[in-house]
């Protein structure tokens, strides 16, 4: 569906608005990781609802929803993370976008381009050293487009749970 820009309305997202993040944020992992069982999406869920309001309460996560004509059809998140500081990280801030997510419906509208917008706005702001994010297919052309690019750094992971 075409729709004009000038009729997204923006929102900086607040506790009130912890359950339509935890629906996005369970239909984009649907999309990327597929359907789970019941039980581990009933247990994330709750986890979800618990990590948003203490990082809602602390300042800690940062979420912008986009709406047209009063409906939630997009949404972007970024944790702030602080660490110890090193050369490439001076103050030991940085970000990680998450759930860039719009609704099918509404995709190739520029949607997630303003949302992604508004979360780099908000690092400047916070006086963020870095941003990091993993991409989708999808969303790699818009992150490449704002001057994002792959680590310099081997990237480890161990998987403690499963």
């Amino acid at each position: 569906m075409r729709i004009n820009k000038n009729s997204i309305k923006l929102k900086r997202a607040n506790i009130a608005d912890i359950d339509i993040i935890i629906e996005y944020r369970i239909d984009f992992l649907k999309e990327v990781q597929g359907i789970p069982e019941d039980e581990l999406e009933i247990n994330l869920r709750e986890s979800l609802k618990n990590y948003l309001t203490k990082s809602f309460e602390s300042d800690s996560f940062i979420s912008w929803i986009a709406t047209f004509e009063g409906k939630p059809i997009g949404f972007g998140g970024m944790v702030l993370r602080e660490q110890p500081g090193n050369f490439e990280i001076p103050n030991g801030k940085t970000g990680y976008i998450l759930n860039m997510y719009t609704i099918n419906e509404f995709r190739n509208n520029g949607i997630g381009t303003l949302l992604f917008q508004k979360l780099i706005d908000e690092a400047k702001i916070k006086n963020l050293d870095r941003i990091e994010l993993h991409a989708t297919k999808d969303g790699d052309p818009i992150y490449r487009k704002f001057g994002f690019i792959e680590p310099h750094d081997n990237v480890l992971e161990l998987r403690i749970k499963y």
